[in-house]
């Protein structure tokens, strides 16, 4: 032991113990050698990232200090670009104006026809509301005054008091007449159309002056008919006719009476025309010795003076009936 302590290990390949004291040492010297060998790798791993990471830092300084001549150069080509143009631009300007309608200046003859047709397209709107929307509510004097106005303002103006003249709440915003009015308007043009607008109908004009009836009586297929007593009694065939009662109209007739239209779809087309004539449903009223009353039937009235309207066979010869003010009335606006 007082001598040199040999080495435990040979040629650094194996590590051999030459007594039971000698391991220890072996130990801890292969360990070091370990850890050197540890330490040299991740020494020469950190050099070598350190100069790939400076490398790449380098490409990236170059790449942005080669951009930016470039971009400079780029630049100026866009610049002598727009600016040429912009040389030009006063030379071009009246070609491109020209060819734009929308800048192009309209002449006086195009003015003009401009102005027509924006007024025809006014006045259409006009006609329209007097034709079609008033037509059956307008006074006589009111289609006087309307058609006596020169300008759109003074028509805008008539329209606006036409409404509030008829609004029964004139403090609320809402004006219930007008909004009634156009309800019914679209029910007859839902309802009545028939070859035509149903706003243009019979049924479609009563509808809409008067309201909907408080009691219908239909017969949309005709065929067989007893009549009543009032028209005669008897047994005939009809065309299709609808029957509209109102209790009560304002203007025709007392607040007791009521008021009784009728509508025969003689064409049997479904076009109802108004009519005050019991007689004119009739189906078999040319058809001889067809369709008689209960008075014809017994001698005491003739069917033929009953189509010639000479006496009123309908009731009798006594009956003496006559057309009531509120038919007369009916009659004067009937279609």
């Amino acid at each position: 032991m007082g001598g040199a302590v040999k080495s435990c290990v040979r040629c650094l390949q194996t590590i051999q113990f030459s007594n039971e004291k000698c391991s220890v040492r072996s130990l801890l010297a292969y360990m070091t050698l370990r850890n050197s060998r540890l330490l040299f790798l991740s020494i020469f791993l950190f050099l070598l990232a350190s100069s790939g990471m400076f490398a790449q830092s380098s490409a990236a300084a170059a790449d942005e200090s080669t951009s930016k001549p470039t971009a400079a150069t780029s630049a100026q080509p866009a610049t002598d670009s727009t600016a040429k143009p912009a040389s030009v631009s006063p030379a071009a300007s009246p070609g491109t104006s020209a060819q734009d309608p929308l800048k192009r200046p309209l002449s006086d003859k195009q003015k003009k026809a401009n102005a027509k047709a924006l007024k025809q397209e006014l006045g259409q709107t006009y006609k329209k509301w007097l034709d079609e929307d008033v037509r059956w509510i307008i006074t006589p004097e009111e289609l006087s005054a309307f058609k006596q106005l020169s300008n759109d303002e003074e028509r805008d103006n008539f329209i606006e008091q036409f409404w509030l003249r008829r609004d029964p709440t004139p403090d609320t915003p809402e004006n219930e007449y007008k909004e009634e009015h156009y309800r019914r308007i679209a029910y007859a043009n839902e309802h009545f159309a028939a070859g035509k607008a149903g706003w243009r109908t019979d049924r479609g004009r009563t509808y809409i002056v008067f309201g909907p009836p408080d009691e219908i009586d239909a017969h949309p297929s005709g065929g067989q008919y007893n009549r009543p007593m009032e028209e005669g009694g008897g047994e005939t065939s009809t065309y299709p006719f609808e029957t509209w009662r109102y209790r009560y109209i304002e203007g025709l007739g007392s607040h007791s009476q009521e008021v009784m239209i009728e509508f025969v779809d003689t064409c049997m087309c479904g076009d109802y025309h108004m009519t005050i004539d019991p007689n004119e449903k009739d189906a078999l009223l040319h058809t001889p010795n067809a369709g008689l009353t209960m008075y014809e039937q017994m001698g005491l009235a003739s069917k033929g003076d009953r189509i010639a309207g000479i006496t009123n066979s309908t009731l009798g010869p006594n009956s003496g009936m006559d057309t009531t003010k509120q038919f007369d009335k009916l009659e004067q606006w009937a279609l």
